[in-house]
């Protein structure tokens, strides 16, 4: 019998036990797991936002260097434009014939018709035997080459400044990148200061419910294994031989 009062003495001692680790580290391990439950859930809340606006980056992206592209095909087509007036403006220089060069202003001014345009041949003296040739256009039709000089002055002007603000834009632009790689850098560094830290915390959080896993005696514990023991020994003693 006083074997069994022992025995009775030593169950209460694991008793205590268990209920002391369950009690104390079983609220502990909990609040460490839903902790790092809710870090996992912000940070795939965090990196399926970042995703996404990726992808909207990407997609924009995309529409830029197509909007680009195609503002490059104006550039060109207004340098080939130039060109084409630039040789326009050589052949007919170069030209030597009148009549072709009446031709020219015919095809030119058509709304003065066929009647248009005729050769004269004014002295400029009585002894002058060869003169001056000259082509004849209705007097108030000359007005026609001072609007006609007027806008391409204008033109030429415009011209000038739109390509004054292409070189900004261009330059604007080049700015908006060198902005957007320095923020996707910053973006970069702080994504991998915080996977970093994430990973740390869960290798810390894993490592911190082993601890609280390990089964330790404290001096509260020990008073009430003594107390269990001091209980079975006298109900040990109490039990009838």
């Amino acid at each position: 019998m006083r074997s069994l009062g022992l025995a009775i003495g030593v169950a209460a001692i694991v008793i205590v036990f268990l209920l002391h680790l369950l009690g104390g580290n079983r609220a502990a391990i909990a609040q460490a797991h839903a902790a790092s439950q809710r870090i996992a859930s912000e940070r795939d809340s965090l990196v399926a936002v970042v995703q996404e606006r990726e992808e909207l980056i990407a997609s924009l992206g995309l529409e830029r260097d197509t909007l680009e592209s195609l503002a490059q095909w104006w550039r060109d087509s207004v340098d080939l434009l130039e060109r084409d007036r630039a040789a326009a403006q050589l052949t007919i220089r170069e030209n030597h014939s009148l009549t072709v060069l009446q031709a020219e202003l015919r095809a030119s001014f058509p709304e003065l018709g066929d009647s248009a345009w005729r050769m004269l041949t004014i002295r400029t003296d009585p002894r002058d035997t060869l003169g001056i040739e000259y082509v004849a256009v209705p007097a108030w039709f000359a007005e026609t080459f001072v609007i006609d000089h007027q806008n391409a002055a204008s033109w030429r002007a415009q011209k000038d400044q739109l390509l004054v603000v292409d070189s900004l834009r261009l330059a604007v632009a080049a700015l908006q990148d060198s902005i957007a790689r320095l923020q996707s850098a910053n973006t970069a560094a702080y994504r991998s200061g915080y996977d970093a830290a994430y990973v740390g915390y869960q290798d810390l959080s894993t490592r911190y419910v082993a601890e609280l896993r390990k089964p330790r005696i404290r001096f509260g514990s020990a008073v009430q294994f003594l107390a269990a023991a001091g209980i079975g020994v006298v109900l040990g003693r109490a039990i009838p031989r």
